[in-house]
């Protein structure tokens, strides 16, 4: 699916998948509460959140003057929002992979930093088997020293 929201473009086709989610067990697409939520990041590094269910699902979408039928959407989140969204949704080992393994007790600090600098420490966690908090910690720690 492919959606220009607030004049950005969202496509499920380009960005990556980062994982997903269903409803509740034993509801299948037939099922007209059925539901499938995906969360994909884009290459900006942009976060949103595709779904799609049944008629009586988050996703229904209005039909005639008082039905309504099966949709889909695309709705943009925030880097918070798409960690909220993991936390819940993901199993542990999806959510490391893309947010990194919380620190328990110690305080968080967001930054941003060029998409550039954000892959080239994706790609040391990779490299090396650590965490994107170990690689930057070790980057910080290596930094201070001087």
């Amino acid at each position: 699916m492919r959606r220009i929201i607030d004049g950005r473009v969202y496509d499920t086709e380009t960005a990556q998948q980062v994982g997903g989610d269903c409803s509740p067990a034993g509801l299948g697409p037939r099922d007209f509460q059925w539901y499938e939520e995906n969360l994909f990041r884009k290459r900006t590094g942009e976060y949103f959140l595709y779904g799609e269910g049944g008629p009586a699902s988050p996703y229904a979408e209005p039909y005639g003057q008082t039905g309504r039928q099966g949709g889909a959407m695309i709705r943009p989140l925030t880097y918070d929002e798409a960690r909220e969204w993991a936390e819940s949704h993901l199993e542990a080992r999806e959510y490391e992979a893309e947010f990194g393994t919380p620190a328990e007790g110690d305080a968080a600090l967001m930054a941003r930093v060029p998409m550039a600098t954000y892959e080239a420490i994706r790609r040391a966690a990779s490299q090396t088997g650590r965490t994107i908090r170990e690689v930057i910690i070790d980057m910080v720690d290596a930094y201070g020293d001087r």
